[in-house]
Order: C-alpha cells, then structure tokens, then sequence
C-alpha cells in the first residue's frame, strides 16, 4: 500500500530507497522513471516539490502545472511505496541549505539560457538525498544537462548513490514528454514533434559524414522553418559536454525552443 508522506523518519530510512524526484503534473514519462525504479526490487520513494528555487522566470514557476490529487492517484495505481510531498519549509528550513554551485558546464546551454537554474536544482536534489539518504535514484534523460551534472555532483561530493537513467519518453509523433506541454494546443503538438524530427535529420547527416558544423546549420534552418522559435541547437561530447574533436564517439545534441511561447527541450545521442 502506498503511503503519502510529509517528513522523513526513521522508518523510511531504514529501508533500502529507490527515488525519484519530481516537480509533479506526473505523466507517462514519470511514469516510466517509476518502473525503472521498480525494477530495482527496492522501495520506491517519489517526491513531489515544486521548487522553486530553479526557475529563473516567476511567471514560468507560476504558471507550472499543478494537478496534486491526479498525481497521487497515479502514483498509486503504478504501486509507488511512498509519496513525499514536502512543504518548502521542509526542504528549505530558516537554518538554510547549503548551495550547490555547478561545475562550467553549468553555465553553458541551459545554464546560459536560465541563469541560476542548475544552482537551485542542484541545491534541492542534494538536499532530498540528504533527507532520504537513497542509495539509487532515477532521473530521465530528457534534461541531459541535468544528469550530467547530477552525476557530476555526486562524484564531486562523493554520495554512495547510484544514478540510474531513464530513456526520454515520446508521443507517437516523436514529441518528448514533458508537464510543459499541457500548455500546447494540439497543433502546437503536431508542429513540436518537429523538434525530434529535426534532430534525426543532423544525426543522420553526421552519421553519413557531414561535417557537424554543416548538419547542426541544417538542423537549424530545418527547425526555424516550422514556425518554432529556436535557443539553441548544439554538438557536445557526451563524455564532458565540451565540443566534439576527432577523437569523440558518443555525441549528445541538445536543444531548446520555443512553441506557443512554452519552453521545450530535446536531445539524441550519436554514435560515431
């Protein structure tokens, strides 16, 4: 039975914890997180916190989706053992926290994009590792930059946590989950999709020997033409999100744009 939970006690930390953290307006790319972490034969701990100490924009952090009473119930119905549901209190008690401050790959893409964003994010994941004290944890690999620099925060502060990644969740027209897109309209839908095509186009260009800086200007003219209005559209190593040289193998490219004014982002992995 699933229990919904507002503190952490000692009950909850003397089980093995599998955790997944989540802004909520739950979907079924959470949903997958849930069963990656399911499979891990430990219990599963989902948290639901808005924080707001990652968004940059006010009205982006107002304006975010909140469906608690469906959140909870799908947590249910997928068998979640706990639901934790903090107040900012909580997390954020008068003593403070300390800030975890990324790495320089913190300030480039997202980073350059939303000044402060992986800041906060870093600050509340190590603060809910800290209350849960899990020794595995699920995050998708959607918000690549964001895993990135998980893991980076978890080399750097040495946790004993395992960071599991989730393949990033699509529609039938290729569009990546995400709570955002409750606020497109079903042709903004149809017209996002282009996003991921877009990216298969560049990683199909590469892979036939392009050079990248001639695949990357095609995915731009490719996405610019579908009325989405584009941030950025770049080739990093995935090994340290610098750019590629002739000695990389698995590339990442990541994107983020704008439909109906609602922020998207998307990435594909390359092999070469």
């Amino acid at each position: 039975m699933t229990k919904v939970i507002n503190t952490i006690n000692d009950d909850i930390l003397s089980e093995n914890i599998c955790f997944i953290p989540t802004l909520g307006s739950i979907h079924e790319g959470h949903l997958s997180l849930v069963d990656i972490g399911k499979k891990t034969n430990l219990k599963t701990l989902v948290s639901i916190f808005l924080n707001r100490r990652q968004f940059n924009n006010d009205d982006d952090f107002k304006n975010y989706p909140i469906e608690l009473e469906q959140d909870i119930q799908f947590l249910k119905n997928i068998g979640v053992d706990f639901i934790f549901l903090p107040q900012e209190s909580y997390i954020y008690p008068s003593e403070g926290v300390p800030s975890i401050v990324p790495g320089k790959v913190g300030s480039i893409l997202e980073g350059a994009s939303r000044p402060g964003h992986f800041e906060g994010v870093l600050t509340v994941v190590n603060r809910l590792f800290d209350l849960i004290k899990p020794s595995h944890a699920v995050f998708g690999k959607k918000d690549a930059q964001q895993l990135f620099l998980i893991k980076d925060m978890v080399n750097r502060l040495d946790l004993n946590i395992e960071i599991i990644e989730g393949e990033i969740f699509r529609d039938v027209n290729g569009l990546a989950l995400s709570s955002r897109n409750k606020h497109l309209s079903q042709n903004a839908k149809l017209n996002a999709a282009n996003i991921f095509k877009s990216l298969q186009k560049v990683a199909k260009e590469i892979n036939l020997g392009k050079s990248f800086e001639e695949s990357v200007e095609l995915g731009i003219n490719s996405i610019s033409q579908n009325e989405i209005d584009l941030d950025y559209l770049e080739i990093v190593d995935e090994e340290n999100f610098n750019y590629p040289n002739k000695y990389s193998k698995k590339l990442k490219l990541l994107t983020a744009a704008y439909v109906e004014n609602v922020r998207l982002i998307d990435n594909i992995d390359i092999e070469i």
